[in-house]
């Protein structure tokens, strides 16, 4: 099985810096709208074995790297004709599921999903009483064994230097 990641460029990263920023409420809306037509395209057209989008990053999953290359240009010229937008080609990339995809602060293999290296840093550098309950969900979810007792670990030191 062969994955294909295709996100569309940052505006952080565009010359021109056109389009609502990252992170904008209304760029997550308009998003989704603007894209609707490309998913529907690679849905009812291209017919993946899977799809994924979130925002302005996507995923496509095909069993044939023959078929998934297929698919690759058929969706990047829909994009350019229909929807006047170009792939980053630094994340225009074809891989082997069993090597593991990066996308959104995870890497995505076919036995399951867990948190990249720089979100497992990250969460615990930042964790907090605050924040705690967030970082939870996300460290239960995508965290392995080990990683949920290191960060219940924190927690309760964290808690008993409040308390002292």
């Amino acid at each position: 099985m062969n994955m294909l990641r295709l996100p569309r460029e940052r505006e952080r990263e565009s010359k021109d810096r056109h389009g609502i920023p990252i992170g904008n409420l209304t760029s997550q809306i308009f998003a989704n709208i603007y894209l609707d037509t490309f998913d529907k395209f690679v849905t009812q057209e291209l017919k993946p074995k899977a799809y994924l989008r979130y925002g302005d990053d996507f995923i496509i999953i095909q069993a044939h790297k023959k078929e998934l290359i297929e698919i690759k240009a058929l969706g990047s010229a829909f994009l350019k004709d229909r929807l006047n937008l170009d792939l980053h080609p630094k994340n225009d990339i074809i891989v082997k599921a069993k090597w593991g995809l990066h996308f959104l602060g995870t890497q995505i293999f076919p036995t399951g999903i867990r948190l990249n290296e720089r979100n497992r840093k990250r969460v615990f550098a930042r964790l907090n009483l605050k924040n705690a309950p967030s970082y939870s969900g996300l460290v239960k979810k995508y965290g392995n064994h080990k990683m949920i007792r290191q960060f219940n670990w924190r927690i309760l030191n964290t808690i008993n230097d409040r308390n002292f």
